[in-house]
């Protein structure tokens, strides 16, 4: 798997991410966020966010029905606390830009 760094621009450098150092939760979270991204939610909130629609109440209820499986995968696991907060935030915050980053990311390394 290739990882983007450090934002997911055509002309960032990328390197190959091993799942197989990856611990069991990483791997659970990293699927959980590849399925999140498979969705139609997914889709509309990459629209809205590409046509630089933040902060309403349609990005919020797109940002909550993402953000709730890997919220439900991070649950408990003390590895993924800075993430499971930092998603939180952006669940209330209704930040649809930075909770599109923050799953890109973890989809591909499984932690922040």
């Amino acid at each position: 798997m290739k990882e983007i760094l450090p934002h997911f621009s055509p002309s960032s450098p990328v390197k190959d991410v091993d799942e197989k150092r990856m611990t069991r939760g990483d791997r659970a979270v990293a699927e959980a966020c590849r399925r999140a991204m498979e969705g139609e939610t997914w889709k509309e909130l990459v629209i809205l966010e590409s046509l630089g629609v933040r902060f309403t109440e349609l990005v919020g209820r797109f940002v909550s029905e993402v953000a709730s499986p890997v919220l439900e995968v991070m649950l408990g696991d003390a590895f993924h606390q800075g993430a499971a907060a930092q998603l939180t935030h952006m669940v209330k915050t209704r930040d649809g830009g930075e909770t599109i980053r923050i799953i890109k990311t973890l989809a591909v390394k499984g932690r922040l």
